[in-house]
């Protein structure tokens, strides 16, 4: 039976891992002095678990959405002629001083 304090145990996972490998070992982390779990090996034997990979990055991905919408033909145009319309009337909101 070993103490470890929660901050310990994490800096050093691996190692209590490696501890708790043993069957007959008990640990107990701590929190301020106070024993707050009590980790123990599994002495069953369990089926393997399929283990997620962790999210890595939050990251968008450019091209996530390849090939799937179709835009129309005149979509130059159409975009070219929005495109004037927002910088029109970005103008026209400003006063221009002579």
């Amino acid at each position: 039976m070993k103490y470890i304090n929660v901050i310990d145990a994490k800096e050093k996972f691996s190692e209590l891992v490696t501890l708790l490998s043993d069957p007959l070992e008990e640990v107990y982390l701590t929190f301020q002095g106070k024993p707050i779990i009590k980790m123990s090996p599994i002495k069953e034997d369990l089926p393997r678990v399929k283990e997620e990979k962790p999210v890595t990055s939050r990251r968008r991905l450019f091209g996530i959405a390849k090939d799937k919408h179709d835009l129309p033909p005149n979509f130059d145009e159409l975009f070219n002629a929005m495109d004037a319309e927002i910088w029109r009337d970005v103008a026209d909101s400003y006063e221009v001083k002579k």
